[in-house]
C-alpha cells in the first residue's frame, strides 16, 4: 500500500472485524502520519466507521 499523500511504502495495515460482520482495514502512514479507513476499494470516513461500530441497544 502506498500513501496517499506522501507516496511511501512505509504504511502499516491493521485489518478489523466490525460487529455488523463488516470487514475494514486501518492505514497509517510511518512518515507523514496519515490515517485512512478503507472496505474493498472503497474510502470511508472514521464517523462511518465507528457508525458501523455501534452494537445495536
Amino acid at each position: 500500500m502506498e500513501c496517499p499523500v506522501c507516496s511511501t511504502q512505509d504504511v502499516i495495515e491493521i485489518h478489523h472485524r466490525l460487529p455488523d460482520g463488516s470487514e475494514v482495514s486501518f492505514f497509517t502512514c510511518d512518515r507523514c502520519e496519515e490515517k485512512w479507513w478503507m472496505q474493498g476499494d472503497e474510502g470511508l470516513t472514521l464517523e462511518e466507521v465507528l457508525g458501523r461500530s455501534r452494537r445495536p441497544q
